[in-house]
């Protein structure tokens, strides 16, 4: 359930990705031209990324992969585009998509027994702690 959780939360997350959608769609003046060109765009990433890979060009293929991931719509454009049909605001729509990325975010951290506040806590400590002595030592 954990990791089911995780896959959909990171698949309905829209980080970064609602913006570069929206001023490609005001470029484009349609949504599915917009898609059409992430498509393209993710393909021509994800092609050059397997050739740096084949020339052991490992950082540039990392980068390239990652770049072709992010700019795939794959079957995100059919969920932002079905919750538009409701919403008919974009914006409204992103909001949504966060929402639901954050409650199965939350399930993730919930079914994988992720003590939250601990975690957050003894980072907080932590810093202080270093903070404090990067601070006694300049002095």
């Amino acid at each position: 359930m954990a990791t089911t959780s995780l896959m959909i939360a990171t698949f309905l997350n829209p980080f970064g990705f609602d913006v570069l959608v929206y001023k490609m769609t005001q470029l484009t003046n349609d949504y599915w031209n917009t898609m059409y060109v992430l498509y393209g765009l993710a393909f021509l990433s994800l092609s050059l990324s397997y050739l740096f890979f084949k020339l052991n060009k490992r950082t540039v293929g990392n980068i390239l992969v990652t770049l072709g991931l992010f700019l795939n719509p794959l079957g995100y454009d059919w969920v932002v585009y079905g919750i538009n049909q409701l919403t008919n605001n974009y914006w409204l729509t992103m909001s949504i998509m966060y929402f639901l990325a954050t409650i199965f975010f939350g399930l993730f951290v919930y079914f994988s027994n992720i003590k939250l506040y601990r975690i957050l806590k003894y980072n907080t400590i932590k810093t202080k702690k270093k903070l404090t002595t990067k601070i006694s030592k300049n002095e």
